[in-house]
């Protein structure tokens, strides 16, 4: 054999000993993505029901995402420590894969929100090493390789299952040979599930203390201290000073703040703790906007923390809690604790709390008793209880008892409200749903038509009008179709005269105009009512003013609830008569 070979086979050797290697680090996260990766075949052949393949699959995927997570963590307490052995550690990741599993596959009994818990698992990742111990230079170091080899596995990924593709498209087209459809989705679900995953893992660092990769003599390391430096500080600056000034407006005038501050002061403490964790340890405080950034960015927070306080106390007394609202409160305690953390010398400048106070509040606020879902429905059952079981009530408190009615349905939480003999269904399908919810309605003399669907003290709401239905057009020689309107936008409509109308949504009525007259017409209050939801069969809405009669067939309709709803946006078909327009 030759020197060539023998070196070719020294080469096959150790790719084979890496390959190994990966096996035996991460035994248990393997065979999880190799249960995933079976599940998701069996869904595309469609054998078993679709809902709980479906389930089981993403249990998996969590369950695979959890392992990971656990592995790591404990072999970094390992090097650290040396007091925890490999048998101990895959005990830990099948324990921790096994919850991510059951998190998923028990959602309807433990309330868990799947995409909280999926985003919390994957976050939780590069978290876990640093848990127990490690410094924020080395976390970044992580960060940035987990991030490189996530990319370097898209990229084979895309070229493993593209490249196969285009082999059996081009068998297919040249020699005719037949490839069914199933096969490359199959070939998708392996290389996104097993393969992908495999070469993420193989690329996954041995050892975590990983200051030396945060260097600025690099030129990324550099682009990342500009981005801070001349992007990341300026705007989130200028951000707080909108903030205070909104703060100081509503001191100064006695006004709340509004509902929307809230979302606000979010999108602000967001990217505030996203810029450091990413930039400050390539920021550097040579400029003097930069050095007050890294050195008060904590005194940043307190009025806009009270300000979403204040926003949150507002709606949660007045519409009780809603997942949105939850994570918004938790939020705001994850701010004040980071922003406190800077008043102790061993936290300040920590990025690692920074990350994993937010991971870990998200994974306790996406399932249980303590997560967002469990803490709303109570809430909202409450809210509901309260209402109707008031002697008298108005109008205002039937429409939020029947909007907390809609919450509960929508989470398949009517058992706890309905009363004693009322009947429910226990199929999911929506009639059964409108059904239930009605029961639920009339037992506690209240009209379900008149319910609120978009959510608890929603600001929006929208219909969708979808099936097929024959309409007469009597009356009417001028059809206009594709109309899609928003409010203050004016369309144009040419007619076959030459004329040309112009249609504009206000408020409640829609305007109609031609070169000849303008005409107003009042919409119905049926069209403004503040639901949500889908009517299967479009009907045909006559409106008249000044003698004029116009035709309506609605496709979608949605607009702003308040004191008098308003119509945001109307899509559909226009019926007009064109000797009216002349």
């Amino acid at each position: 054999m030759s020197a060539r070979s023998k070196e070719r086979w020294r080469q096959r050797l150790r790719e084979m000993a890496s390959y190994r290697e990966v096996l035996l680090r991460f035994p248990v996260v393997i065979a999880w993505l190799l249960a995933a990766t079976f599940v998701a075949n069996l869904l595309i052949e469609e054998i078993g029901p679709a809902d709980a393949a479906w389930r089981v699959l993403v249990g998996l995927a969590c369950a695979a995402t959890a392992a990971l997570s656990a592995t790591l963590g404990f072999e970094a307490v390992t090097r650290r420590r040396e007091m925890i052995g490999p048998g101990v550690r895959q005990l830990a990741a099948a324990i921790a894969g096994a919850c991510g599993f059951c998190l998923v596959w028990f959602q309807d009994a433990l309330h868990t929100s799947t995409w909280l818990l999926a985003f919390a698992l994957v976050a939780l990742i590069p978290v876990a090493p640093y848990l127990a111990g490690g410094s924020g230079e080395s976390f970044r170091g992580l960060l940035g390789r987990l991030t490189f080899a996530f990319l370097l596995a898209a990229i084979g990924w895309s070229l493993l299952g593209g490249g196969i593709s285009l082999v059996l498209v081009s068998l297919n087209l040249l020699f005719g040979l037949e490839v069914p459809f199933e096969l490359y989705a199959h070939l998708a679900a392996m290389t996104a599930l097993l393969f992908a995953p495999l070469f993420w893992l193989a690329l996954i660092p041995r050892r975590f203390d990983l200051a030396a990769d945060c260097r600025l003599d690099t030129l990324s390391a550099r682009a990342v201290s500009v981005l801070g430096e001349w992007v990341a500080a300026p705007l989130i600056l200028v951000y707080a000073v909108i903030l205070h000034v909104y703060a100081a407006k509503c001191l100064l005038v006695g006004a709340l703040p509004s509902g929307q501050s809230g979302w606000l002061v979010s999108g602000f403490g967001i990217c505030l703790v996203t810029a450091l964790v990413i930039c400050r340890p390539f920021m550097r405080g040579a400029r003097a906007l930069t050095s007050a950034f890294l050195r008060h960015w904590p005194w940043l927070l307190p009025v806009p923390l009270l300000l979403l306080t204040m926003a949150l106390t507002l709606r949660i007394g007045a519409y009780g809690v809603t997942p949105e609202r939850y994570l918004l409160a938790a939020l705001a305690l994850v701010l004040a604790i980071i922003a406190a953390l800077q008043s102790f010398p061993r936290w300040r400048g920590d990025i690692r709390p920074m990350a994993a106070i937010p991971v870990l509040a998200m994974l306790l606020a996406s399932f249980g008793p303590q997560g967002a879902e469990w803490t709303s429905i109570r809430s909202q059952s409450e809210r509901f209880l309260t209402i109707v079981e008031q002697p008298a009530r108005n109008p205002q408190q039937t429409g939020e008892a029947l909007a907390a009615l809609g919450y509960l349905r929508n989470v398949d939480a009517l058992a706890r409200v309905a009363p004693a003999g009322a009947k429910l269904s226990n199929d999911t399908s929506s009639n059964e749903k409108a059904l239930s919810f009605g029961t639920v309605a009339r037992a506690w003399e209240l009209d379900p038509s008149t319910a609120i669907e978009a959510g608890s003290g929603s600001s929006y709401f929208s219909r969708v009008y979808s099936g097929t239905a024959g309409i007469a057009l009597e009356g009417f020689d001028l059809l206009l179709s594709g109309i899609d309107m928003s409010a203050g936008n004016v369309i144009e409509a040419p007619l076959s005269s030459g004329e040309v109308l112009r249609l504009q949504l206000e408020g409640r009525t829609l305007r109609v105009s031609s070169a000849t007259r303008t005409s107003r017409f009042d919409l119905l209050p049926e069209m403004t009512a503040t639901s949500s939801g889908t009517d299967s069969e479009p009907e045909l809405v006559t409106l008249r003013q000044d003698g004029v009669r116009l035709g309506l067939v609605l496709e979608t309709v949605s607009g702003s609830n308040g004191p008098v709803p308003t119509l945001d946006h109307l899509s559909g078909t226009i019926l007009v008569n064109a000797k009216d327009w002349r």
